[in-house]
This record gives structure tokens, C-alpha cells and sequence, in this order.
């Protein structure tokens, strides 16, 4: 029996074809700008401006490339699986006892926190790249699931 399957994904500011259209703006607006500054005998600015654009292309890349990172959380009956995919796709699992685990909602302040599966003296981060409200609604759902896998069958 399965008590939950969940799948965690970072949540992503702006759809491709989005950040696309946005790299294009600001390429025509500073190209715009660019030519202005050129025209009035201020060409050094240009490759500041050529930077800014390559920046920004670069920054919203890695973001989508960051995207690409996902934990996996199965309960079973007898067995939790904790399935971490990184950015690159390299995948680390790990398989816990329900009966020994615990999940634990660190409070750091009003605006942040951790949650953590603790089993046997390990602790592994759960959601890191999920908001404080995602972790803080993901701790009951985690709790609940290794509440029922512990209840006697019957």
C-alpha cells in the first residue's frame, strides 16, 4: 500500500517562451539606446550594454537549468524512499524505515524554515527549494503519511 507519492519540482518565475520575449525586449531597447549612445560619440557604453543583455540571458538559463532538480517522496508500508534528481540529472536515493523516521519542521524565523526527515541520528532536507509556506504545508501530508504507515494492520 502506498500512503503518498509525491513529487517536488522548484516553482519557476516566468514560462520559457516568456523569458524569451523578455531577453528580446530588452535586446531591442538596448540596442535602441545603444545606437543613440553611438551616435552621440559615447561608444563605450555599448559593451556595457552588450553585457547587461548576455547577463540576464545567462541568469534566466541557470534558472531554468536549477528547474530541472526534483526530490521524489514514496511511503510505503515498510519502506520511505527519498529520491533526489540534481540539475545535472545525477539521482541519489535513500530508503528509510517508516517506523524509525520523524519529520521535523525547523522554525528559523517568521519568513523561513527547514523540514527534515530524521532517522537513526541522519537528517535529510526535504523541499530546500520550496517557500516556507510549501514546507510549512508539506510537513502535515509527510507526518500524516508516516503516522497511518505505523498503525497496525488489521
Amino acid at each position: 500500500m502506498t500512503y503518498f507519492d509525491l513529487l517536488l519540482t522548484p516553482n519557476r518565475p516566468l514560462p520559457p517562451r516568456s523569458a524569451v520575449w523578455i531577453v528580446g525586449a530588452v535586446t531591442l531597447v538596448f540596442a535602441a539606446c545603444g545606437l543613440r549612445m553611438a551616435l552621440l560619440g559615447a561608444w563605450p557604453v555599448l559593451p556595457f550594454l552588450l553585457a547587461d543583455v548576455l547577463l540576464l540571458g545567462w541568469a534566466l538559463w541557470a534558472s531554468y537549468r536549477s528547474g530541472r532538480a526534483s526530490q521524489r517522496l514514496r511511503l510505503e508500508r515498510h519502506l520511505l524512499t527519498v529520491s533526489d534528481v540534481s540539475e545535472r540529472g545525477e539521482e541519489r536515493c535513500e530508503q528509510l524505515e517508516p517506523f524509525w523516521v520523524r519529520v521535523q519542521l525547523q522554525v528559523i524565523d517568521r519568513d523561513e524554515n527547514r523540514l527534515w526527515l530524521v532517522s537513526r541520528g541522519r537528517r535529510i532536507a526535504i523541499g530546500s527549494f520550496l517557500s516556507p509556506d510549501e514546507r510549512a504545508a508539506l510537513h502535515p501530508v509527510i507526518a500524516d503519511g508516516l503516522r497511518r504507515a505505523r498503525q497496525p494492520v488489521g
